[in-house]
């Protein structure tokens, strides 16, 4: 499968090889690639996916196949709705960040439960554990860590036994799916709403995404695609995903509870995650603006640098955003998402506003985590040289982090 990423994105790159700024795909590419594309996902049997690729807000290329089930009952469009698994901590991370951007949310102050008492590592006692470690998986907690039920904050014992390692928050990188389901009780507590509620009334209306935290929520749950496993067998179908989730989630404000809704639990339009691409790159999508220009850049930023910030050891993720360079040094931002046969893939350039969004349901089982394979990273040099898009700098949209944020 990491393989099977990497020729796909080494075809676009081919293909937009000849591309200057924002020129359209040639019509004989564009049928090169989609015979190509038909080819892969018919031999991987996929059941439904595609692949789009969007520059400064506009399409440039776009691949669809299959449907949301067997009987392709809804044909994949842009607003198949997935559940993202993963990539569900980038989009969770954006209304984190919205609230530090008010003032609502301190990303450096001590993480607090209950009535306030803060979440400590017991090795470190003394040393607070914060939400920007939390986002940069720097926190100390481990990858391990049971993340399906609320933490046991008021039990020693079984905080060094199950969540956390003998090492300084901030200090170490150790990717952990808990430090993903922290953000929802962050976001309840700072907002006093549902963790749901919020991101709906925040980003998922304002932007026009079909998105939720549980199927029954979804604007238009017929939208939704069921799961598949790796050998085409369905792992949850649709109307499933929203029984169990109309039956279990509370769509209710409890800090306390929700450790596991931001972690992995959108559902999301195929247009909602490329939306969710250009606010990483402006902080805007079209002409709605969700963070400011220095936000989304905060969310990309090695924390490390940032002027006083609680993390002291390198990571390879900034605000739940993982950061590689390619090999034409090149750098992209996103997160991946697998959980059994689905793969979702959402990465971003912001110099030239570059957003790749790719999904295949029922295709293999890949690593876990927002590593990028090596043959992906070496993949993005057939696209580095086409990324220039003149004039950028002179539109208000290129900017420098100003020095309260970065050293």
């Amino acid at each position: 499968m990491k393989r099977l990423t990497a020729w796909i994105l080494a075809l676009i790159g081919v293909l937009l090889l000849p591309l200057h700024g924002l020129a359209d795909v040639d019509q004989t590419a564009r049928a090169e690639a989609d015979a190509y594309f038909q080819g892969v996902f018919s031999r991987t049997k996929a059941i439904g996916g595609a692949v789009l690729v969007s520059q400064q807000g506009r399409r440039i290329y776009s691949f669809y196949w299959g449907g949301n089930d067997k009987r392709v009952s809804r044909p994949v469009d842009d607003e198949t709705v997935y559940k993202v698994a993963s990539v569900s901590k980038l989009v969770s991370a954006v209304g984190v960040m919205q609230l530090a951007e008010a003032k609502a949310l301190d990303l450096d102050a001590p993480l607090i439960y209950g009535e306030g008492a803060p979440v400590r590592n017991p090795w470190y006692p003394d040393a607070p554990v914060t939400l920007r470690q939390v986002m940069s998986h720097t926190s100390s907690i481990l990858g391990d860590a049971p993340y399906n039920a609320a933490p046991r904050w008021d039990r020693e014992d079984v905080l060094t036994r199950r969540y956390f390692a003998k090492r300084e928050p901030g200090s170490q990188y150790e990717y952990a799916n808990l430090n993903g389901g922290i953000l929802c009780s962050a976001v309840e507590r700072a907002s006093g709403q549902s963790f749901n509620r919020y991101m709906a009334e925040h980003i998922f209306e304002p932007l026009d995404i079909n998105g939720a935290y549980a199927a029954h929520l979804l604007p238009d749950p017929s939208a939704l695609s069921g799961t598949y496993m790796n050998d085409g067998m369905l792992y949850c179908s649709a109307e499933k995903y929203v029984q169990t989730d109309t039956a279990d989630y509370d769509d209710i404000c409890a800090p306390d509870a929700h450790y596991h809704t931001s972690a992995g639990s959108l559902y999301i339009s195929l247009s909602g995650l490329e939306k969710i691409g250009q606010v990483l790159c402006t902080g805007a999508a079209g002409e709605k603006r969700i963070l400011s220009p220095q936000g989304a850049e905060m969310m990309r930023a090695d924390q490390s640098r940032v002027s006083g910030s609680s993390v002291t050891g390198s990571s390879p993720y900034g605000l739940c955003v993982y950061r590689f360079e390619d090999e034409n040094g090149v750098i992209w931002y996103g997160h991946q998402g697998r959980w059994e046969g689905l793969q979702v893939d959402l990465f971003a350039e912001p110099d030239t506003q570059t957003v790749v969004v790719m999904v295949m349901n029922g295709v293999g089982r890949s690593g876990a985590g927002g590593e990028v394979d090596a043959k992906f990273l070496r993949a993005l040099q057939h696209i580095s040289p086409w990324l220039e898009a003149p004039g950028l700098a002179d539109d208000g949209l290129g900017f420098e982090v100003e020095d309260e944020w970065m050293d």
